[in-house]
């Protein structure tokens, strides 16, 4: 497929959809895009035309919910052979008038985004009743952008160029490195075949184990998205995403998400490993017979395709081990490439692997743009490569139809490396691109221990940025019941006007009474009285040591590297100043109240 082409397919009654979607088509040539017009009835006989497509389909209702008459036959089609790998757009024109508002649109958006198409722009349904204009004029201007996007084939971008440092081939030069390293073992035995491989997702997923599953695996509808912080030189972009579950979630509870590798950085290693043509082929795998079962990576799908597998089942971002580049080694046509790869996965080498790739998180890609010469068969690749493993979001408020949560788009993973291009976060990306009624996949997670304690001695509730999130359940159900608990919030962020998450809500809960002592610490904010969240400790440290003498329980909610560490280590301060005990002893005070179930952590790395 070009990288300029698409399909405008429709289905109207009346004429007005078939309008508009000739209006897209004309439009499309502005934008250096080339449209298709057709409608569903003039697919028919053509139905294979649609795997690997982009299209935009403009589509009304007739009667009551039935698809238009010209598209009547193709929609039957349709169930019987789902389009493969599309992507698509859909616009709806209905009457509210009519009992089944908008049956039709909603209908085939349904079966697109079950039969694993996937939505690149947001869905939208326009009434004539009130005026089709006031929904198809701003959906057709801002269609171009995402489809010109959903077109970007694996050819628009070059691919990423590093160079091995100089100073290092030096070494090399004079070292005696052995090539006579025992090969890597297969173990597994591939071949190609020619039919496409046809599985949707999450299919094969979601026959991996679930870590920590406390419910089944899911298919939820995005109910509504909204950026609380906008990105900007001083803060970072905040979402909250509503979405539609049938499990029993509760305050303090989490949850997986199954997230999708970017579609670009998926096309670049399929370029890079030669595989484009083979993209969607089906490949088989046999397992080796003399090596154990157990020691086989049950994640590696024995029948799959290359896309598939980069797209949904592994991890194209770890950290390579030392396995891996031996086998780099082995498929290097240039020596002193190999030989380089020989030494980083030896003991002399490690100090040079951890410079050049681990302390600059170096991706798979860019590994193998240092050594141009090596090209691994894809299908030894497989077991070198670890699961792209479900990311896990806390509950941050429970809706009258769903769940609730936040999350920061994360720009760049390697913020600190400053001389290399950056590198968007994996999940955090592909959720900021989902639009309000597309689908996710989701689980809840077991709970150890990080519910609201009710009634008693009270809670300590501490987090910074995102961090905060579940106490917003918490206190959500403490206002629904009737048991007394006394509260202490203490939330950190950058600054109270730009990225102060959920700070409207908080404010109302303590003027209400809900929250009983509400203390907030801002860092870049000039003139701040408390800097982080242990500032804020420290200075009301009587408070917090009145609640801890009343029996409270405590929960910090954060990463676990920076918030988690320095929360502890302040509460062993404050212990040992107001219990005139040592550090050590305060330590071992903190341990008792992890025992006792009073110091609960849900943190992340």
């Amino acid at each position: 497929m070009s990288d300029n082409k698409f399909l405008v397919v429709y289905g109207s009654q009346t004429g007005q959809s078939e309008a508009i979607a000739e209006r897209i088509a004309l439009d499309s040539e502005s934008w250096d895009l080339e449209a298709e017009l057709v409608c569903g009835e003039e697919m028919l006989g053509e139905m294979d035309r649609l795997d690997n497509q982009v299209i935009v389909f403009v589509v009304s209702s007739t009667g009551e919910g039935d698809p238009p008459e010209n598209f009547e036959s193709f929609w039957s089609t349709l169930h019987d052979t789902p389009p493969q790998n599309l992507k698509y757009a859909l616009l709806g024109l209905g009457d509210s008038n009519y009992t089944e508002f908008g049956g039709f649109p909603n209908a085939l958006k349904q079966f697109l985004d079950d039969s694993g198409a996937k939505s690149f722009y947001e869905y939208q349904l326009a009434d004539d009743q009130v005026g089709l204009e006031l929904v198809v004029e701003p959906w057709i201007e801002g269609l171009w952008e995402p489809l010109k996007q959903s077109l970007s084939t694996p050819d628009s971008s070059p691919l990423p160029t590093l160079q091995l440092d100089k100073s290092l081939l030096d070494k090399l030069s004079k070292l005696d490195i052995d090539r006579n390293l025992p090969k890597s073992k297969q173990m597994f035995q591939s071949q190609f075949l020619e039919e496409d491989f046809t599985c949707s997702f999450p299919e094969g997923v979601n026959k991996f184990i679930l870590p920590f599953a406390a419910g089944n695996l899911e298919k939820s509808v995005v109910l509504k998205k909204t950026c609380l912080a906008e990105r900007s030189e001083k803060t970072k972009e905040t979402f909250e995403i509503e979405f539609r579950t049938s499990d029993v979630y509760g305050p303090g509870d989490s949850f997986g998400v199954l997230c999708e590798n970017r579609e670009s950085e998926v096309w670049d290693l399929l370029r890079r490993l030669k595989m484009e043509d083979r993209a969607h082929k089906k490949y088989s795998l046999t397992p080796d017979p003399n090596i154990k079962p157990r020691l086989l990576p049950k994640h590696v799908l024995l029948e799959c395709s290359p896309y598939y597998a980069l797209k949904y089942t592994l991890d194209v971002r770890s950290l390579p081990k030392k396995a891996l580049l031996l086998l780099l080694a082995e498929h290097c046509t240039d020596q002193r490439e190999g030989d380089c790869l020989r030494f980083l996965s030896s003991k002399e080498g490690s100090k040079d692997l951890n410079e050049l790739i681990y302390s600059r998180s170096l991706t798979l890609l860019e590994l193998l743009s240092l050594f141009p010469s090596c090209l691994p068969p894809f299908c030894s690749l497989l077991q070198h490569l670890p699961r792209l493993t479900p990311r896990y979001y806390s509950v941050s408020r429970l809706s009258e139809h769903g769940v609730k949560f936040v999350f920061n788009h994360v720009t760049n993973i390697r913020a600190a490396v400053g001389e290399l291009p950056a590198v968007p976060g994996v999940c955090s990306t592909w959720l900021r691109e989902l639009n309000e009624g597309d689908s996710m996949y989701v689980y809840r997670r077991k709970n150890t221990g990080f519910k609201p304690a009710m009634g008693g001695g009270g809670m300590i509730m501490i987090g910074a940025g995102t961090g905060v999130a579940p106490y917003l359940a918490f206190l959500d159900h403490l206002a629904q019941s009737s048991e007394e608990t006394k509260t202490m919030l203490i939330t950190g962020n950058r600054y109270k006007e730009l990225d102060s998450i959920y700070g409207t809500e908080f404010s109302k809960f303590y003027s209400d009474g809900i929250l009983q002592s509400y203390l907030t610490a801002f860092s870049r904010d000039a003139g701040s009285t408390c800097r982080y969240v242990q500032d804020c400790m420290k200075q009301h440290g009587q408070l917090v040591m009145r609640y801890l003498d009343e029996g409270a329980r405590v929960y910090v909610c954060g990463d676990a590297k920076g918030l988690s560490v320095g929360v502890h280590d302040m509460f062993c301060s404050v212990l040992s100043e107001s219990k005139g005990v040592s550090v050590e002893e305060a330590k071992e005070m903190i341990s008792g109240m992890r025992k006792e179930g009073r110091y609960c952590e849900d943190i992340w790395s």
